[in-house]
């Protein structure tokens, strides 16, 4: 007797009507998210790494202003290294005035120079309460480094705010830095928590510096596995979401 073939499963996609498709967090950079699917999944935590110069920090202020000014999204940023006053002038340079979204309380900036991590987690818990805050930015993680002297305890802690961080609901941004000599990993934050991961690139090629821009995954969007050119001009990122990095060398 003949066995039955079985025929192969379909592959659920967000377009099929059984599968709801997840609410987006757009971070209104220009081009940025129409190489995410129409923005972060919402309560998303994603890891934005890059090299000195390559617009980390901008990509912070951009997704926390676009957040209050065009989507009405309150947002907090931690800074573990900068002062309010610092950040306030890096975002006043690109044109994006966090002065009266400050005094109307639906931003935050908290600069945090404790080393005590469980310290550290329960200023951000409660910075993101004050405001109710839909978006979180923590920048830059790699201090984090300096909070331990032991890696598996750093790994344990980091983890650990990884997954409050997720439990608060908001949409969260970390950076990271990578150089082209080497690349710290967040103590597995990249490979075991994080929902995605956003590369921003600095590079040097024949005789002028290219930033460029990669998804290198991100829960729940179908992804570019391509490199994109990224321009940072005094109206902040723009991301040449139609060209290849490569494409227009």
């Amino acid at each position: 007797m003949a066995i039955p073939k079985k025929e192969p499963l379909e592959e659920v996609k967000f377009e099929d009507s059984s599968v709801a498709k997840p609410n987006r967090t757009q971070t209104g950079i220009p081009g940025l998210d129409d190489l995410l699917g129409g923005g972060i999944p919402e309560g998303n935590l994603v890891v934005v790494s890059g090299d000195p110069g390559a617009g980390k920090t901008s990509f912070c202020i951009e997704f926390l202003y676009n957040g209050v000014v065009k989507y009405g999204e309150n947002g907090v940023y931690i800074s573990l290294e900068e002062s309010e006053p610092e950040i306030v002038k890096q975002a006043a340079y690109y044109g994006f005035d966090f002065i009266p979204l400050i005094k109307d309380r639906r931003l935050k900036i908290e600069t945090i120079q404790l080393y005590d991590f469980e310290k550290l987690k329960n200023a951000i818990e409660e910075t993101v309460d004050s405001v109710k805050a839909r978006r979180i930015v923590i920048d830059p993680g790699v201090v984090f480094r300096l909070f331990f002297e032991k890696e598996l305890e750093a790994r344990k802690s980091i983890l650990d705010l990884g997954r409050m961080l997720k439990r608060l609901g908001g949409t969260t941004i970390i950076t990271n830095e990578i150089t082209l000599e080497n690349s710290h990993s967040l103590f597995g934050l990249e490979e075991y928590v994080a929902d995605g991961v956003v590369l921003l690139y600095h590079t040097k090629i024949e005789n002028r510096f290219i930033r460029s821009v990669g998804v290198l995954k991100m829960r729940g969007t179908k992804i570019s596995e391509k490199l994109h050119p990224l321009e940072l001009g005094l109206n902040g990122l723009k991301v040449l979401s139609k060209q290849e990095l490569f494409e227009e060398l």
